[in-house]
């Protein structure tokens, strides 16, 4: 097998692995979530929506970055190198305890604050209090994932995946059955402590030993390591705050159920589309980090995960708009139809943010934090200022005609960055693939929003078109026989 076909099979696996996993995450999801919508109604997966959101963005200030500086770290020590490789571990576990501590100190003394800034009253303060117990769990897992990403034990990842996320459901469903709106903060406490303890239980399972480490080597490695944190925290606070203010906005202008139906469009686009490149990345990345040095190494990979992204990924793009009033109606309840127009519009403009996603990589994987903070704050000023600019006039339709405008742009940008910073150009093959699957997602658009009463009839040739060019496409690096044998194993 030729070295590039190695390379394809080595994407391929990780993404079977953890792709496969994900599949019983979605079903789980998909009962979740309809369960939120028969128990707790729009309001109620809206008020769950605001709690993650905030918890999302104290977890950002508190962390530091330590999700993706500490698998950069791991990934850049050779295995064999046991001494440097417990040192660094070792360095990750005591910064993720102190990190946890201090995201519940932030939870617990200024629960009154956040509550009034996030309610505009003080009515949700203790349950911002009990929050803090979540938060502290939280960022304990998120250190141990980052051990297990680094030194990329893709298979315990998604089996402490798939154990927290069942464990998650079965305890959840008589709580919001009994106590519906009173049981959200204890299920968040509930879910919190099970991924830390599946994430903890396949970290022990690494041959990875604790040792010593002083005060003056924790701060002087810290420091080092967190310098390109800094900005990734940020870039993150910013993301978070960005999307709290979409809220707020929709809140006060649109009322809370829009919110939820925000959040029903965002879920889908967000969570379950991007699962596929969630899936690759979680491989891709560490291998990107051990070879972003050698810029003729980093153009091969970044090609090889760009094809597969767009051959796995555009059928998906293609499905979900020709099916977006059943996904909603199927995920949550015909009470999520009006989030379909705004859902329609951010499908089109996940296609050049899948486009843009391993390219913003090679920006962390370099080290880049203060262009990657600039990168990330260009997007969300055009996201945020695209919604309110249009909001007068498209209303609701705002957000995600912002979402395509703001990727539209990015897009270019990033590529921009990446070509000055390691020389990297897409294949002939990539932009040939990139065009034709452009054409086919807003075919499928324009049937959609133009033609919505004959959409799946007229949108089917669309979809047989894009998965007959996508299996092309895979069986040329990797024959079909041999992908249906791994994806089986």
């Amino acid at each position: 097998m030729a070295k590039g076909n190695k390379s394809y099979t080595q994407i391929l696996k990780s993404t079977s692995i953890f792709g496969g996993s994900q599949v019983m995450t979605i079903i789980i999801g998909i009962i979740r979530n309809k369960i939120l919508a028969i128990l707790l109604g729009v309001a109620g997966v809206g008020l769950i929506s605001i709690y993650q959101s905030t918890l999302d963005m104290i977890k950002s200030v508190s962390s530091l970055g330590i999700e993706t500086t500490g698998v950069r770290e791991i990934a850049a020590i050779p295995e064999e190198d046991k001494n440097r490789l417990n040192h660094i571990v070792s360095i990750i576990d005591r910064w993720a305890l102190i990190f946890a501590i201090l995201g519940a100190a932030i939870c617990l003394l200024f629960c009154y604050p956040i509550s009034l800034w996030v309610f505009e009253d003080a009515s949700h303060a203790y349950q911002f209090a009990l929050l803090s117990v979540a938060m502290f769990f939280m960022i304990l897992a998120a250190g141990q994932a980052v051990v297990l990403q680094g030194l990329r034990r893709i298979s315990y990842m998604v089996k402490s995946a798939i154990i927290w996320n069942a464990l998650g459901l079965i305890f959840s469903v008589p709580l919001y059955y009994f106590y519906r709106l009173d049981a959200i903060v204890p299920v968040f406490i509930m879910v919190s402590i099970a991924m830390f303890l599946s994430a903890y239980f396949y970290r022990r399972k690494i041959d990875v030993e604790s040792v010593s480490v002083s005060f003056e080597e924790l701060k002087k490695r810290g420091a080092s390591v967190f310098r390109v944190g800094i900005f990734i925290v940020l870039a993150s606070i910013l993301t978070t705050f960005s999307f709290f203010l979409v809220r707020a906005f929709l809140s006060k202008n649109a009322g809370l159920e829009s919110v939820g139906l925000f959040q029903a469009a965002w879920t889908i686009t967000n969570v379950y589309l991007m699962l596929i490149l969630k899936s690759m990345g979680s491989d891709f990345y560490p291998r990107l980090c051990a070879v972003v040095t050698d810029n003729a190494k980093t153009k091969q990979l970044i090609n090889e995960q760009t094809y597969i992204v767009l051959i796995v990924a555009v059928p998906m793009i293609v499905s979900l708009l020709l099916f977006s009033k059943i996904a909603l109606s199927l995920l949550y309840s015909s009470e999520f139809d009006g989030a379909a127009s705004i859902l329609n519009w951010q499908i089109l403009g996940t296609f050049f943010k899948v486009l843009s996603w391993p390219l913003g990589f090679i920006l962390l994987a370099k080290g880049k934090g203060l262009i990657y903070f600039f990168s990330e704050t260009l997007f969300l000023i055009l996201y945020i200022g695209s919604m309110y600019c249009l909001f007068p006039f498209y209303d609701f339709d705002s957000v995600g005609i912002a979402y395509l405008i703001a990727y539209s742009i990015y897009l270019p940008l990033v590529f921009v960055l990446s070509r000055k910073l390691s020389r990297f150009e897409w294949t002939k093959e990539n932009l040939v693939i990139g065009f034709i699957s452009f054409i086919l997602v807003l075919l499928a658009f324009c049937i959609v929003k133009y033609a919505s009463n004959y959409a799946i009839i007229a949108g089917i040739p669309v979809l047989v078109v894009s998965l007959s060019l996508s299996f092309y496409k895979l069986n040329k690096v990797f024959p079909l026989k041999s992908m249906f044998d791994l994806f089986k194993k």
